[in-house]
């Protein structure tokens, strides 16, 4: 069995065994008024199912993006913060800061563990140099397009590109694009079926956070150049 197998197992099961947590955390998040927003408050089935699937798939997407490596923990606690993102963007289409400065945190730390572990300190002063870049274009872009872009998209692209920097400049590049062609391919089939208009928001960190991942994740990224 592959490490890229093995990943994707170990954080399927760690982030199924966290679902019913995450579930609770989409309810209390999004709640400005809520100080104790870390307890979570209690969900309903369907919601407890929704978190479920949801923090699944990304918990195989990050676990096959880091393998069977020093790289793991970093990834799980990645697919763990952003599947009630993902959760809260689509309901409130809204990115609380709560969840993605614990996001940021929670990889700036272990991502610093893993070079240390893998004595690799020049793929961790990318990520920085990564997540930097990102979120200075995606602030231009918020600025130049304030109604379609959210400040939470920026700061959510920054986390991702701390990730994708990891592995390359031109994963960086791909991960980030791949959840702009998303974002493009579920508005023009929402137009296409008449569930939405041009006036319509549409939830952008789902987008960002899958494309980084599919990209992350998919063995054939190095045989197309992207690894450097």
């Amino acid at each position: 069995m592959s490490a890229g197998v093995i990943g994707a197992l170990a954080g399927a099961g760690a982030c199924l065994a966290a679902s019913p947590y995450l579930a609770r955390l989409t309810l209390s998040v999004p709640d400005r008024g809520e100080p104790r927003w870390w307890r979570g408050r209690p969900a309903s089935g369907p919601r407890l199912a929704c978190s479920a699937l949801t923090a699944t798939a990304l918990g195989v997407l990050a676990g096959a993006a880091a393998g069977w490596s020093a790289l793991l923990p970093a990834f799980v606690v990645l697919a763990m913060t952003t599947a009630p993102l993902v959760v809260i963007d689509y309901e409130h289409h809204r990115l609380p800061d709560r969840l993605v400065r614990t996001a940021a945190a929670g990889g700036a730390v272990l991502l610093t563990l893993a070079a240390l572990v893998r004595h690799d300190w020049h793929s961790l002063l990318r990520s920085g140099e990564s997540a930097a870049a990102v979120f200075a274009v995606l602030l231009l872009l918020a600025f130049a397009s304030p109604r379609s872009f959210g400040f939470g998209d920026v700061k959510l692209g920054a986390v991702l590109g701390l990730y994708l920097g990891w592995f390359g400049w031109a994963f960086v590049y791909y991960g980030i694009f791949a959840g702009f062609l998303l974002g493009a391919l579920v508005s023009l089939a929402l137009l296409a079926t008449r569930r939405a208009s041009l006036k319509t928001a549409i939830a952008f960190g789902p987008m960002l956070v899958l494309g980084a991942l599919v990209v992350l994740a998919l063995p054939s990224t190095a045989s197309l150049g992207v690894a450097s």
